[in-house]
């Protein structure tokens, strides 16, 4: 699909050879198509085991899933919301409940077969953190499951160990250490991520990271500056029957409460907003671009920091809006049209590669990462990825900053951004950078983001249990 008011320009043909993915997506993209959806039952317990069990046996992105069996009318929203809860619950605590469930299980959680084991995870999931469900009920509907996706030993096996965890729950010993084993178990992060932390923050700044990893990521919802502000936004959505408050750091943002689809939104199909998060929100205030400049995001999909761009120079200028993979270009073009901003112009191409027959006044790489800094918001994250995600993506980080950086104009800006606060990332590459471009200084984030997220160094810093919102780093250049 292409904006109808800015064409597409560039390759249409290829497959994305640097793996540059964003993980898990972006949260402004288009209303999944029910066609294109997997087929998930109608049960909200029977269709969050098949995301569980595909989350565990292939790796699946558990968002893609929820968006495509939200995207359909005919779902209860009781069940829906259910639905919701249940897969990321279970994604978020997986790592306490089975270090739980290996201690009543004699053969230990990994040797059961996928189904049961996940199975065994959903109904302890409804025991110990949901008290609205009844322990009988969690028991009963899980064993039902295990009868479908098992046999009679394994639905006996699911009953005496989910009956003996409801009668033992109130006298649960957790793990209570310092140590990265404990925390790790209690906390329900990776061993490798836990340890990493520890040794960097602290066992207590560690402990409070996890925390809020764990915490129900709420939904935000940024302003189209070109039609209106952000109040007049709360008051549309609360006309709606949707409560949202105003965001702490970003002036563009409003929190909204519950358990909301974006794209049922009245405000949201009207293109008076766009999903994202405060940290997210606060890039473009970075880059702060002016009216009538020449500005180029070189990895835009799916298009939450380019559409911002342009709203905040009033739609007057050019916003170059790059992406390498086609179905992203897509989702892309979808949101440029959605919220009707008229400076963006779509390009599908490789950044690292692509020939510009013009300088930009300002340039932003919000560069693919290892999105460590977003667990909370997409819980199956910490499952699927390993310590070598921080030696893969720097490589790719580089050359895109580089690449970007002879796109700038002399005495223009250089934004990198990713949605992590990891050294290999973010201080670390920042390094390597002004090694590789010695005609770029380091500019202080102060002043044009809050105080309160600008370290010591002058980077744009965020962790989760300290802002309470998504973790994210940026660093401004300027080209001398």
């Amino acid at each position: 699909m292409r904006n109808r008011s800015r064409p597409i320009y560039g390759e249409r043909r290829g497959k994305r050879r640097d793996g540059a993915r964003r993980e898990g997506g972006g949260r402004d993209g288009p209303k999944p198509k029910e066609r294109d959806a997997p087929s998930l039952p109608r049960d909200p317990r029977q269709a969050a085991l098949r995301v569980l069990h595909a989350v565990d046996t292939r790796k699946a992105f558990s968002d893609r899933m929820l968006e495509a069996a939200h995207a359909s009318n005919d779902r209860d929203p009781r069940d829906q919301a259910l639905l919701h809860e249940l897969v990321k619950g279970t994604l978020r605590w997986r790592g306490r409940l089975d270090w739980i469930l290996d201690r009543l299980i004699h053969m230990g959680l990994n040797q059961l077969p996928p189904w049961i084991r996940n199975i065994l995870r959903l109904g302890a999931y409804q025991i110990l953190f949901l008290d609205r469900i009844p322990i009988h009920a969690a028991v009963d509907e899980s064993v039902k499951l295990a009868h479908e996706h098992g046999h009679p030993g394994t639905a006996g096996l699911v009953n005496s160990v989910l009956r003996r965890l409801g009668e033992e729950k109130d006298s649960l010993a957790l793990p209570d250490g310092d140590d990265p084993e404990s925390l790790a178990a209690w906390g329900s992060h990776p061993l490798w991520l836990v340890e990493m932390w520890r040794e960097r923050f602290g066992a207590e700044a560690t402990r409070a990271l996890l925390l809020a990893d764990n915490r129900a990521a709420p939904l935000g919802l940024r302003v189209n500056r070109l039609r209106g502000t952000r109040d007049e936004l709360v008051a549309r959505l609360t006309e709606e029957g949707v409560t949202a408050t105003p965001a702490r750091f970003s002036p563009d943002l409003a929190w909204v409460e519950g358990n909301v689809v974006p794209y049922r939104l009245k405000a949201f199909r009207d293109g008076w907003c766009t999903p994202q998060d405060e940290s997210e929100a606060l890039v473009a205030r970075l880059v702060a671009p002016e009216p009538h400049e020449r500005l180029l995001d070189l990895c835009a999909a799916p298009g939450g920091k380019c559409t911002h761009l342009a709203e905040l120079m009033g739609d007057e200028g050019e916003v170059w809006a790059m992406e390498r993979a086609e179905a992203r270009v897509a989702s892309l073009a979808m949101a440029v049209e959605r919220l009707k901003t008229q400076a963006v112009h779509v390009v599908q191409g490789d950044g690292r590669n692509y020939t510009f027959p013009m300088p930009f006044d300002r340039v932003l790489v919000d560069a693919p990462c290892s999105g460590l800094g977003v667990l909370a918001r997409r819980a199956d994250a910490r499952w699927r990825k390993g310590p070598e995600v921080l030696d893969e993506m720097p490589p790719l980080q580089l050359e895109l900053l580089i690449a970007g950086s002879r796109r700038a104009r002399p005495g223009g800006v250089l934004v990198y951004s990713v949605c992590s606060f990891e050294p290999e990332e973010t201080t670390e590459l920042v390094e390597r950078f002004l090694a590789a471009a010695p005609e770029f200084v380091l500019e202080s984030a102060a002043g044009y983001v809050p105080e309160e997220v600008v370290d010591e160094q002058g980077f744009l810093t965020i962790l989760p249990h300290v802002h309470g919102c998504d973790g994210a780093f940026a660093a401004r250049f300027r080209r001398t």
